[in-house]
């Protein structure tokens, strides 16, 4: 009996690990190298090149969260740990409260590289299973709703985002989840329902407000249709609460959470002077559209090329198909979005929808491309339905197998889940560790001073946070995807700060030996580290002439390129 219990139970989650193997296929690489390996690529070089991979941000989301929750008992929506000494809110920042939260045991298990790993690999898992499970519901045939979350989880954009290590982008699992929740609601008219999708909604606002955004995007026009034109077909689905009921139950278990965190943290954070995106500083983000069926090398900007080819094939059959209809209007208004604030046709500029909700949103968001993520899942819709209504036609299951076997290993080439997987090995310094046994209350200078958001960079080495984890003091150093502009301005005007982010030449040795001084003694500075590895060779001498003539500093050691 127990024995028939497992098998069934492993039956029923086979689809799970379908996605799983694809995951650790996909991400081939990164899984061999699963405890010591970060995603992307890291350039540690003397350049002011911006680095093309993103970890640092969320790995160190992940471990200010967990510190600041369970060792510090603060709130984790403030810092001055980067870009000491100023305390910054992290409200608007890109902070993936919900992965630091959940994964604080498994960082204490397995170590903070290992959990950041399994996060990204339980990401694809579970974009792709809840996928299945929202189009299972749709569709007659078990291999296209598998087909479906191949689809949605593993688009080339997805295997960017987590080449850069962007957590909070790869978290679509929402939007399945959301739209799953709400057949559940219109099924059942139970309260109970809406209450978990309006909870839902607050922990994927959580995860990252753009999951939110996706979501709602989707689940708008899907209320709508499901309540108006596709209403319950069993009558006695009726009995619970009205259609309009429920969904402001959801609403308000959406909102009463949400105000307490993170709303109220994030308009008090709006408040500050943070610099905005210009207009056309977002078309530089829109999706081109040529890229539909010529995709470029930037999987941020693309969608494969059978998906659109498949889409297209689809639409001839449409016809009174009022499903199919909807998921293609979906598709087309997100892609509109992803297009970006206008287009030029000759000299003429047309402005897109995107300009409003660029204005809406504050000016802050500027990467209209990401638009695509819903739009795929709405593609994924309308093919699957598509396919399901070709694949009823044909008599022979032998022909189904073939036909969705082959379409998902043409997939598979179409996104090159085959290609290695890009990892970087970052150096392990014991320095960290021997900073990390010190308890007193010290800050860490880190030279050069590297300062970055998603607006403005000033200096190098702002990737240095990845080793805070490690020593566990603050760094004026950072990377936080918004700052006010008087911060930036702090570490580039500032006579010494602007020298230290090599924003400005040493001022004149007296002055400057002064100025270090203060420096040390008003920020507390307990460590000082030069990395020679980031600086030109003249750069190192005078930085390092600076250190040696500080009568409160006494060089302890050398290790590789630091001092």
């Amino acid at each position: 009996m127990i024995a028939r219990r497992i098998l069934s139970s492993l039956r029923r989650s086979c689809f799970v690990w379908f996605y799983l193997i694809v995951s650790l296929v996909a991400l081939n690489t990164l899984v061999t190298h699963l405890g010591v390996a970060m995603p992307g690529t890291l350039n540690i070089q003397p350049s002011n090149q911006i680095q093309p991979s993103e970890f640092d941000i969320f790995y160190w989301n992940l471990w200010w969260v967990r510190h600041a929750v369970f060792d510090l008992h603060v709130s984790p929506l403030y810092t001055n740990y980067l870009a000491y000494p100023f305390t910054s809110p992290l409200a608007g920042h890109t902070l993936a409260l919900l992965w630091g939260l959940v994964s604080a045991p498994f960082q204490a298990l397995f170590g903070l590289v290992t959990t950041f790993n399994l996060i990204i690999i339980a990401a694809f898992t579970l974009a792709g299973s809840l996928m299945y499970a929202f189009v299972r519901r749709h569709v007659a045939h078990h291999g296209l709703a598998l087909l479906a979350g191949l689809i949605f989880a593993f688009t080339p954009a997805m295997l960017h985002r987590a080449s850069i290590g962007h957590l909070d982008k790869l978290s679509i699992f929402w939007l399945p989840l959301t739209l799953l929740l709400w057949d559940k609601v219109v099924e059942s008219r139970r309260w109970t329902w809406a209450v978990t999708l309006g909870v839902g909604l607050w922990l994927s606002w959580l995860t990252d407000f753009q999951q939110t955004m996706w979501a709602l995007l989707l689940l708008a026009p899907y209320m709508i249709y499901t309540l108006t034109l596709h209403p319950p077909p069993n009558p006695a689905q009726n009995a619970g609460p009205s259609g309009a009921r429920v969904v402001l139950i959801a609403l308000a278990a959406f909102i009463i959470p949400a105000s307490f965190a993170p709303l109220p943290q994030l308009l008090e954070a709006n408040r500050l002077n943070y610099p905005p995106a210009r207009l056309d500083d977002t078309a530089y983000f829109a999706f081109p559209l040529q890229n539909f069926f010529a995709p470029g090398e930037d999987g941020d900007f693309s969608i494969g090329i059978l998906l659109p080819i498949l889409t297209l094939l689809s639409l001839p059959f449409i016809r009174r198909d009022g499903k199919r209809w909807f998921w293609l209007i979906v598709a087309i208004g997100c892609f509109i979005l992803a297009l970006g604030p206008y287009v030029d046709i000759g000299s003429t500029r047309v402005l897109l929808p995107y300009a409003l909700v660029h204005r809406l949103l504050g000016n802050q968001y500027r990467t209209p491309m990401r638009f695509a993520t819903p739009g795929v899942f709405a593609l994924a819709m309308l093919v699957s339905l598509s396919l399901d209504r070709l694949l009823s036609r044909l008599t022979l299951s032998r022909y189904h197998l073939v036909l969705v076997g082959g379409l998902m290993l043409l997939f598979v080439f179409d996104y090159r889940l085959y290609q290695p997987f890009p990892i970087t090995l970052m150096p392990d310094y014991q320095i960290y560790r021997t900073i990390a046994t010190d308890r007193r209350d010290f800050t860490v200078l880190e030279l050069p001073i590297g300062v970055r958001t998603g607006f403005a960079i000033v200096g190098r080495g702002e990737y240095l946070q990845y080793y805070q984890p490690i020593q566990q003091h603050p760094i004026p150093s950072g990377y936080l995807s918004r700052l006010p502009n008087e911060i930036t301005n702090y570490f580039y005007y500032d006579p010494l700060l602007g020298a230290l982010t090599l924003s400005h030449a040493l001022p004149p040795q007296a002055e400057v030996d002064a100025q270090l001084g203060r420096l040390i003694h008003d920020w507390n500075i307990g460590y000082v580290i030069l990395h020679r590895d980031l600086l030109e060779p003249g750069r190192v001498k005078s930085f390092g002439d600076l250190l040696n003539r500080q009568p409160a500093l006494q060089q302890v050691g050398e290790e590789g390129p630091l001092v």
